[in-house]
């Protein structure tokens, strides 16, 4: 039994493969249904899941998750459930959700189980990267035929191009959802940045083992490739919290190549500087300029596309109602809208002047988001799952091993302030998250 379980599971090792390199692909083609047909791929790939787990179990190929996110994890599904049961609204709306996004307790069930079974999970890195490298591959292939103002896929309504609606790019949806799709796997494949050493073989090796131990060095520059690609299309897609993400996960390289004793010292210094640079440096707009006003203390309520508006009205909205509990799954845009409806609060436009309230779905902030729907402890569990799975101690092979796991998890984290929870991408993110657990 014991020599079964240090191999690895083909079973879940294919279904990292659909996850990564595939589901971001998969359409049924036809955008106005973009995220329905998304849900019901996810749903029909999370079964798939399911029987790679058993098969990997019937063969004894799994592994003991590490135990303290794995508990996370199950207080966090545990308090959903409470939430849910003890929300104001009628089940059929916090069950699929109140949005069009179908992020209700059915489908927070799916993320949570991609979570459980990958975490059990022994996966091989190299076939997940090389599929990954292959998806992000096949997802600039598409990119660049929409730029040339093709259609692949009928990924654009009738009539729409990329000439028309540059903000709708590749397979997964608009350049929001593309991109933390896309940094996701750039933290997956960062690796590919320190290439594998060769495996010691005999003084005078066969031909075979000379093709097997070039594989092994070449090997990187697929997941290479697949690295520069994620990059470049989250560059060229100029969606700023992706340059933001790109900035955290550069530094979290930055800082692994040093000492433990001087990577919190470099920190502060390029977090010092950073800050610096924005306070004597506004630049000619964008993010930049409004982090200026704010550290010189000119906040507009119109900064971050309207972000910083709802974010002030949805703490508000949660210190006056239900900060505990929350609404249930999906409901915060009942929620949000009825109150700042019937608190006479206005949303402002880019321009400065301030609307009537506007219609809003999401906070556009995933740790937002668990508060209000799920409500505090929800939201403190979520973030102590992410940190444990972050941060684990020690540096044999098991830390090894979890390193690709986590950067994905880094990255996802990182952009999740600024961007929210859709079936388009999360899914991803639940099966990583389980994999930087899984002991190896």
């Amino acid at each position: 039994m014991q020599a079964g379980q240090t191999k690895n599971g083909i079973g879940m090792t294919l279904a990292a493969c659909l996850w990564l390199g595939l589901f971001p692909l998969l359409h049924f083609g036809t955008y106005t249904r973009i995220t329905l047909d998304k849900w019901i791929l996810m749903l029909i790939l999370s079964g798939a899941t399911v029987l790679c787990f058993l098969a990997d179990l019937i063969m004894r190929r799994v592994s003991r998750p590490r135990l303290l996110p794995l508990l996370l994890g199950a207080a966090l599904l545990a308090w959903m459930l409470v939430s849910c049961l003890a929300s104001p609204y009628d089940s059929g709306i916090w069950w699929i959700g109140a949005s069009s996004r179908r992020e209700g307790l059915a489908t927070q069930l799916c993320y949570l189980g991609l979570f459980f079974l990958f975490s059990f999970a022994r996966v091989r890195f190299r076939p997940v990267a090389a599929s990954a490298s292959v998806g992000v591959l096949a997802f600039l292939a598409i990119v660049l035929l929409q730029r040339a103002g093709q259609n692949p896929f009928g990924l654009y309504p009738a009539g729409r191009s990329y000439a028309t609606n540059p903000e709708f790019q590749g397979p997964v949806g608009n350049v929001d959802m593309g991109t933390g799709c896309l940094l996701l796997l750039a933290g997956l494949l960062l690796p590919a940045l320190r290439p594998a050493r060769p495996v010691p073989g005999p003084e005078s090796p066969s031909i075979l083992s000379k093709l097997s131990a070039l594989g092994q060095k070449s090997f990187f520059l697929l997941p290479l490739a697949g690295l520069l690609v994620s990059v470049w299309l989250v560059v060229t897609m100029d969606v700023q919290f992706g340059l933001l993400t790109l900035g955290v996960l550069a530094v979290a390289v930055l800082l692994r190549f040093l000492p433990a004793k001087a990577r919190v010292p470099l920190l502060l210094l390029i977090l010092v500087l950073v800050l610096l640079a924005v306070w004597y440096w506004p630049g000619t707009g964008g993010g930049i300029w409004e982090l200026h006003e704010i550290l010189h203390g000119r906040l507009q309520l119109s900064f971050g596309s309207n972000r910083i508006a709802v974010w002030l009205y949805t703490l508000s909205m949660v210190k006056a109602e239900r900060p505990l509990l929350g609404g249930g799954s999906d409901t915060f845009a009942l929620r949000f809208n009825d109150f700042i409806t019937r608190e006479k609060l206005e949303i402002p436009t880019r321009q400065g002047d301030l609307l009537l309230p506007s219609y809003f779905d999401t906070p556009h902030n995933e740790y937002l988001a668990q508060l209000a729907n799920h409500g505090l402890p929800a939201l403190i569990l979520f973030i102590l799952l992410i940190v444990s799975a972050l941060f684990r101690r020690g540096k044999g092979p098991g830390a090894a091993a979890s390193l690709p796991w986590r950067a994905a998890v880094l990255a996802y984290a990182a952009q999740a302030s600024l961007s929210f929870s859709v079936c388009l991408v999360a899914p991803l993110f639940w099966a990583v998250l389980g994999l930087s657990i899984s002991k190896k």
